[in-house]
C-alpha cells in the first residue's frame, strides 16, 4: 500500500493539537514562563526522538555494511562424504 489511509477524525486531532501548541507557543512569545517551559519540554522532546531515529539510523546502516562485509556460509553436511556415517553399535552380519 503506497498511499497512507488518513481518516477525517485524525486529521481533525492532529490539527486541534498542533493548534494548542502553537496557542501555548504564543503565550511563551510573550514572556509566560509556564508557556516557555512547556514549549522548552515539547522541543525537547522531540529532538530527542530525532536523535534516537538517527542513532537508529546510524546503527541500522552499520549492521547493514557488516553484513555486507561478512562471508557467505557454506552449507557443509556430514552425509555428503561417500562413506557412511560413523556408527555408534557396529551392525552385525545376518545369518
Amino acid at each position: 500500500m503506497l498511499i497512507p489511509h488518513f481518516t477525517i477524525r485524525w486529521l481533525l486531532l492532529l490539527m486541534t493539537v498542533s493548534s494548542l501548541f502553537f496557542f501555548i507557543l504564543s503565550f511563551a512569545v510573550r514572556g509566560q514562563a509556564w508557556a516557555i517551559a512547556v514549549s522548552l519540554s515539547v522541543g525537547s522532546l522531540l529532538l530527542a526522538f530525532l536523535g534516537y531515529g538517527i542513532v537508529f539510523g546510524l546503527a541500522a546502516l552499520i549492521a547493514s555494511m557488516q553484513a555486507l562485509m561478512r562471508p557467505a556460509p557454506r552449507c557443509d553436511t556430514p552425509f555428503a562424504t561417500a562413506a557412511p556415517p560413523p556408527q555408534i553399535i557396529p551392525p552385525e552380519e545376518p545369518e
